[in-house]
C-alpha cells in the first residue's frame, strides 16, 4: 500500500485518540469518549493492516505514489464489471427496515425480515443465473 493511505489512517487514529482524551478531560462524559476511542481503534487497525500489507509485499512503488509518474503508464486492461442489479438496494432496504423494527415494533421488524430474506434469495438466484 502507498504512503498516502498509511499517513491518512495513522493521522486519523492519533487525532481521534487525542480528541477522545481532551473530550474526556473536558466533559467527563463516557459515551462520547468511548465512541472516539473506538474510532481511533478502527483507524489504528486500518493502519496496521496497511503496514502488514506493505511489509508483505515491499515492492516498487505504485504509480499513485510516484511523483514522476505519467497517467499513460497506468493504461491497460481494466477487467470485468458485473451488470446492474436491483438486489443490493433491496438488501439495504430490508436491513434498514429490520433495524428500524427493533425500535418501532415487531410488525416493522417482520416486514424487514421478509424483505431481507426475499432480497437474499433474489440476489443468490441472479448470481447463479449469470
Amino acid at each position: 500500500m502507498g504512503k498516502r493511505e498509511w499517513h491518512l489512517s495513522l493521522g486519523a487514529a492519533l487525532f481521534l485518540a487525542a480528541i477522545g482524551i481532551v473530550y474526556w478531560v473536558w466533559s467527563g462524559e463516557w459515551s462520547g469518549t468511548i465512541m472516539l476511542g473506538f474510532g481511533a481503534l478502527a483507524y489504528g487497525l486500518l493502519f496496521f493492516f496497511i503496514l502488514l500489507q506493505w511489509l508483505r509485499r515491499h515492492r516498487a512503488p505504485r504509480l499513485e505514489d510516484r511523483l514522476d509518474a505519467d497517467p499513460g503508464e497506468g493504461e491497460g486492461e481494466i477487467g470485468y464489471f458485473p451488470g446492474n442489479s436491483l438486489w443490493p438496494a433491496a438488501l439495504g432496504v430490508g436491513a434498514i427496515s429490520t433495524a428500524v423494527g427493533l425500535a418501532f415494533g415487531k410488525w416493522f421488524w417482520a416486514i424487514g425480515l421478509i424483505l431481507l430474506f426475499g432480497a437474499l434469495i433474489g440476489f443468490a438466484h441472479e448470481a447463479e443465473s449469470h
